[in-house]
Formats: structure tokens, sequence, C-alpha cells
């Protein structure tokens, strides 16, 4: 809005009280009257009877009367002049007053109508504010606001090499790394961080932001504070923790809205929780893997299978031959050794064609009701897997276990090859610890809904690592100097084919523990059969 000059308005003021005053005593009737005055004195002077004077005298008193009527006429005519002057500076000056009183209403007018535009303006920023804080309330999504103004400050102050790398300053400089969290603040976050993170407010969650951010703040704020340095935004994922310690696994989005990137003033952050996702792609990697062992393991079933008939075949030829050469022969004493031995190497052979067999899901299966709890007594009993002294053997057996049923020769077969495993991974002694119990399994990808019987034998050995243990059940595959590794690929094979499944989990120098499930039958009173 234009404002009037004050010192104008005061001339105009002025000339307008000049302006009177020439009204009522400088109007034209001013000089008539001064030349009519003049005229009647000027008779007078002439008309009127002087006392004697001399002449000089009576010419200079003349002389003088006629120059101050002169001079009165002079001074009437330039008043006059002045009058007319200060007439018309009058007019323009209530001219340019007019002037600016217009101009005034335009500016009261305009400005009146920038009142209006910025009051709607200022509503229009309060109805969008209130709208904001609706969505960012109500929004599914956890969304934080944070200031990192004083971190841009600092950031800016840093050398241009600095700048240009910040991932390595922050390396080289880990102290900074406890500063830019200090000068990153979180202003707000909506409802949905506060149940993502397991908090009952929003000054909770703030102040204890520090206990959910991933451990390794190199690896999370680092790379997001290079990347909004550089580009504006970040995108990563992170695994995180609520309040209550449990582990998240977040994708972060941040981003420097429009009208912030000199200050950082403001910075937005999403995060949406993958961790159901994650665990869905962890779980389906895990399936396809296992779904791949066992084509592989199937593979290698079709083959020993194959390999394991066309060597009892072989087998039973040598078997009969020899009982025949032996009943021709009739062999004396001293060579009756040499006919022990090879029928003992016979034997081996056959039982190794009875583990393949029995990997390859074939082999003899007569199928019977008994007792697991009978089956581990005998084993133990014969002494012949665990023989080193130095070995003790705690036995914890459900009295009322579950009845399985199978063929007890394999299934012993199996039992013997872990117990055989567990002696030698105890060279220096040790517990083995052989347990039973009743266990409903449902929902397993691996097993059939129902009771089991399972067996745990578990020692404190040597254990075994990551990848023996995931090779554990290969045909042939063994860690031993001597041996045919066939033991557990075969009890894999025995179990399969009883609907049941075996287990491992071991770690090194910390022991191995080996579930045996066999599918369990039982009475009316849910009590298991006696049967031995």
């Amino acid at each position: 809005m234009e404002k009037p000059d004050e010192g104008r308005l005061a001339q105009i003021a002025y000339h307008k009280g000049l302006n009177r005053w020439i009204t009522v005593f400088g109007t034209p009737a001013f000089v008539f009257f001064a030349l009519f005055f003049c005229a009647v004195m000027a008779v007078i002077l002439l008309t009127v009877d002087i006392p004697p004077w001399s002449a000089w005298t009576l010419g200079l008193f003349r002389l003088n009367a006629a120059a101050a009527l002169l001079t009165m006429l002079v001074i009437a005519l330039i008043a006059e002049k002045y009058r007319v002057r200060v007439q018309r500076q009058l007019v323009a000056a209530q001219d340019e007053y007019k002037n600016a009183e217009q101009r005034q209403r335009a500016a009261n007018v305009e400005l009146q109508r920038e009142i209006e535009r910025r009051s709607q303006s200022e509503q229009a920023l309060a109805e969008s504010e209130k709208r904001y804080r609706a969505l960012f309330e109500e929004s599914a999504t956890a969304l934080w606001e944070e200031d990192w103004s004083q971190l841009k400050t600092y950031l800016d102050q840093l050398p241009a090499e600095e700048r240009d790398d910040i991932g390595a300053f922050c390396q080289m400089h880990p102290e900074v790394l406890k500063a830019t969290f200090r000068m990153a603040t979180v202003t707000a976050v909506n409802r949905a961080s506060l149940h993502l993170f397991e908090a009952d407010r929003a000054e909770t969650l703030i102040t204890q932001r520090a206990t959910i951010l991933p451990r390794d703040a190199t690896q999370f704020l680092v790379p997001r504070m290079a990347a909004l340095y550089a580009k504006g935004r970040h995108e990563n994922e992170a695994v995180a923790y609520t309040l209550s310690g449990r582990p998240l696994h977040l994708s972060i989005a941040s981003t420097v809205p429009a009208g912030f990137e000199a200050s950082w003033a403001r910075v937005f952050t999403s995060i949406y929780d993958i961790t159901e996702r994650v665990a869905i792609e962890q779980e389906k990697i895990r399936v396809e893997q296992q779904f791949q062992h066992g084509r592989q393991i199937e593979a290698i079933a079709t083959l020993a299978g194959g390999i394991a008939h066309q060597f009892n075949n072989a087998l039973a030829i040598i078997s009969g031959n020899l009982d025949l050469l032996e009943i021709k022969a009739r062999p004396q004493v001293e060579d009756r050794h040499h006919w022990e031995a090879l029928r003992a190497s016979a034997k081996r052979m056959g039982r190794l064609t009875d583990q393949l067999l029995a990997y390859a899901h074939g082999g003899k299966y007569l199928p019977r009701r008994f007792s697991a709890n009978n089956l581990i007594r005998t084993i133990l009993a014969e002494k012949t897997i665990v023989t080193d002294p130095g070995i003790r053997v705690i036995t914890e057996l459900e009295a009322d276990l579950h009845a399985a049923t199978g063929d007890t020769t394999q299934i012993a077969m199996v039992i013997e090859a872990v117990l055989a495993n567990a002696a030698e991974a105890m060279e220096n002694g040790g517990v083995l610890r052989i347990s039973t119990a009743n266990q409903r399994i449902e929902a397993d990808p691996d097993l059939r809904s129902g009771d089991y019987a399972v067996i745990r034998i578990e020692d404190n050995g040597a254990g075994m690592d990551a990848e023996t243990l995931e090779r554990i059940f290969e045909p042939f595959y063994t860690t031993k100097l001597y041996g045919r590794g066939l033991g557990m690929a075969a009890a894999y094979g025995i179990l399969r084919n009883h609907d049941g499944m075996i287990t491992v989990a071991s770690e090194p120098n910390k022991g191995t523990r080996v579930i045996i499930c066999l599918p369990g039958t039982c009475d009316q009173e849910g009590r298991s059969s006696s049967t031995p």
C-alpha cells in the first residue's frame, strides 16, 4: 500500500489556509482598493492646503507621497501575482491529494484482497497439514519424521574429499557415528510404528530408538547418510528389533522432501515389515534345497539298489560254491580257519548288501509290532557296539512307549549305526544318553500327522561341522580313514521305508544329537503294546 508523503500533506494544508486568507484579503478587489486609495490620496495631496513650505520641501514631500503610493501599488501587484501562483499550487496540491486518496483507496482494496488471499492460503495450509497428519497417523505403513539439519550442517563443513566418501571417513573416525546419531533426531512417529516396534507411546520409542536399530550401525547408518547426501534418498533392508527384543526384517526407505534439500530439516522414513516374506523365501530356499537333496538321495538310492541286487546275486553264487567246495574238499582242522575266514567275509559282504538294499528302500522287510525299549535293551546287552569302558551309557526309557511296527532287524541296524558313530566320536570317553518318549506330530512336511515313538541318542563327543552334517546321509561318505560310510545312509533309507524319520544335530566339540521317529500304535487305553 502506497502512503501519501506527510510533508506534502502539510504543504497542502498550509496552502489551504493561505488561500482562505487571500480569499478574504487578497482578492482582485484588493488591487482595485489599492488603486482607489492611491487615487484618493493623490487628489487629497494635490488639493489640500499645505502649510507654507519651501519649494524644495514641498516638492520633496510630494515626491515621497507619489513614491509611497507607487510602492503600494507595486506591492499590491506583486501580492496579486503571488496569490495567483499560490492558488495554482493549491489547485495542483488538491488534485494531487485527490489522486493520493484514490491511490490510497486502491491500495486499501488490494491490501484487503491480499489479506483475504493470505487468510485463504493459511486456511488451506492448515487443512493440508490436518490431512497430512491424519494420513500420517492412520497409515498402515510405519512412518517416521526426522530432523537432520544439524547433521547436514556438520557434513557441509567437512572437506570436499571427505564429503565425497562419507563411508571411508566414518571408518577412519568411528567416533563420528555416535555424533551423527545424536544429530539425526526423530521428531514424530505414527501409530503403525508403535505397533511394529511394540511401544506404548511415541516418546518411549523415540528415546529408546538405539535399542531397536540394527546392531551394526556402520552397515546401516553410514550408507543411509551417504546416499541421502548424494541423491536425497536411500533404500535398504536391515534386521532391527522390537523393544522386547524380537528381531524384524525391515525394508527402510528414506527421502528428503522437496523444499528441504538444503537444510534437511525434514526427512521422511517409511518402514515396511518384510519378516514374513523373508521367512517364506528362506523356507522356499530350504524346501528347494531339501527337494534337490532328496532327488540326489533318490538317484543314489536307485544306483545303490541296482548295485546291491547285482552284488547279492554274485554273492549268492560265491556262497553256494563255497559250500560245495567245503563239502567236496572236506578240509582238515588246520585248514578250517581259512574256510571260516571266507565265510565271515561272505557274511560281511551280505551285511553290506543288506545295508545297500535298506538304503535303496528294498531288502528284506518283515513287519511286526515291537517295543523300541526292548530292542534298545537287547542291543546294549550284547555289548558289541559300546565296548569302551570310558563311555558311560545312560538310558531314560518311557514306560508307556508306543509300540512300533517294522522289521526289527533293520531298525536294530539303524540304532546300531547311530551307537557306533557315537562311540567312535568319544575316543576319550564320555556320556552316551539314550532316551525314548511318545510324541504327537502335526503338520510336519516330512512325516504324516500322528503318534510316534521317538528315540533320542545324544553324546558329548567331537561333533561335526556343517559340511559333514549336510552330507551325513550320503552313501560311502565318511570322515574316517577306514570305513564304508554306509551306516547312516542305510539308516536313512530304512526309516523312510518305515514312514519314519531320522534327524541329526551337531556342532564341533559340542556333541551330537540323533532323533529317530517311528510311527507308533497304542491300544484303546492309550498304552503301548508290550510286544517285544
